[in-house]
């Protein structure tokens, strides 16, 4: 074990009562319910103390030190539950007595004690029992396979109900359904529209409800055999359709799409995949030519339409229940890596000559309040999606855009 300790400063210590208090890295979102001594050999950690120093102090109070890994998966379904990911089933009777090698070693596990200053920074999964570390994407396929389910499976069950007829009683339903059922019947009345990344077809079919005619497109033919069975009656009304294809090249998939053109294009919960040099590198190196198709399947006074989760989406938070407030913990620096930046998203916009016309931020509708005041009143205030409408910039006839009055 290492000769010097630190504590790192990421961690909040925050009191529960009944002497209890739990610990949460925000960089790492990891908590620990833990016993007050522990917090005595915080104050000796702080600013570093020697190893054989922080073992005594250890087993002075050893018989009254108990912990608990209150973590749950950062972006599990209690992401949407627990304002930061924490077990608040978890009490007293679920603690426990730790040799000090393991209580330290989960202490470093959960970047809240390190052997170097400054603390590292790096979150990186580093074999596949680091379930709460790597990217959102790493989680992701960890915890797919904690649960034997395949990430197309756990996409599904996280957003909708067993019969994909309804989207869960969260933020899924309380902010992204209900800004769209308005924003559709609002703006899609007797217009042709194309989603592409549909998924199992629930936006797509509820598109139909106004449009002329919604077509939804999704690479995986799992979800698309998914959607045609689901909507079946409403795909035999003409209104609706479903098809496979890729976002690269619609028209490679099915030549129909060389002529068609659209009043609207949107993508629900895709856009961001544009940017993922990582897990998407074919969509990432290939972003320009699908931006290029995109604008080509549009009507002249078309709009390309944009949902994705707002950076603020990732923000933990904490407080009082009436007044909760939240802690940024990445923005460009992203160790999660699901949301680009607005500079990221506007600068390959602009390469293709289009233009942000508005950017819409929803809110969470009262309705979800009476579930979890706190959930609520910290959504009310910071959103969790941002939508925009993307339309053809003006062009001059040396072709450089042409300011707006």
């Amino acid at each position: 074990m290492a000769a010097q300790l630190y504590w790192n400063p990421n961690t909040l210590v925050l009191p529960q009562g009944g002497g209890l208090f739990r610990l949460f890295q925000v960089s790492s979102r990891r908590n620990l319910l833990v016993t007050r001594p522990v917090v005595d050999l915080i104050d000796l950690l702080t600013g570093g103390a020697e190893t054989t120093a922080v073992q005594a102090r250890h087993a002075e109070l050893a018989e009254h030190i108990r912990v608990a890994d209150a973590t749950t998966f950062t972006l599990w379904e209690n992401a949407y539950c627990n304002s930061d990911f924490f077990d608040s089933t978890l009490g007293a009777n679920d603690l426990e007595a730790m040799p000090f090698e393991t209580f330290i070693e989960l202490l470093e596990e959960c970047d809240m004690v390190s052997d170097q200053w400054p603390p590292p920074t790096d979150h990186a999964k580093r074999h596949f029992a680091d379930r709460f570390r790597g990217s959102f994407y790493e989680q992701i396929a960890t915890e797919a396979l904690y649960q034997r389910s395949s990430p197309t499976a756990w996409w599904t069950a996280q957003k909708f109900e067993a019969d994909h007829h309804t989207t869960r009683p969260t933020p899924y339903r309380y902010i992204e359904e209900r800004f769209l059922e308005d924003y559709f019947a609002t703006h899609f009345q007797g217009a042709d529209v194309l989603e592409i990344g549909c998924g199992t077809g629930y936006f797509t079919a509820k598109m139909a409800q106004h449009a002329r005619q919604a077509i939804g497109v999704d690479y995986n033919p799992d979800y698309v055999a998914l959607a045609r069975q689901t909507w079946s009656s409403d795909v035999k009304n003409a209104k609706l359709d479903f098809q496979v294809g890729d976002i690269i090249d619609l028209a490679r998939g099915s030549p129909a799409f060389a002529q068609a053109r659209y009043d609207f294009i949107v993508l629900i919960d895709t856009f961001l995949f544009l940017f993922d040099e990582t897990y998407q590198p074919a969509l990432y190196r290939q972003r320009d030519a699908i931006m290029t198709n995109l604008r080509g399947l549009l009507k002249p006074h078309g709009q390309l339409l944009v949902m994705d989760p707002h950076p603020l989406w990732l923000t933990p938070w904490l407080g009082h229940p009436e007044a909760p407030f939240g802690i940024l913990t990445e923005y460009r620096r992203r160790r999660f890596h699901v949301i680009p930046t607005l500079e990221e998203m506007t600068t390959l916009l602009y390469r293709h000559d289009l233009r942000v016309r508005r950017v819409l931020e929803p809110r969470i509708a009262d309705e979800a309040r009476a579930a979890d005041p706190q959930r609520w009143a910290f959504m009310n205030n910071v959103p969790q999606w941002w939508f925009f409408e993307i339309e053809a910039g003006p062009v001059s006839a040396a072709g450089t855009h042409v300011n707006a009055a």
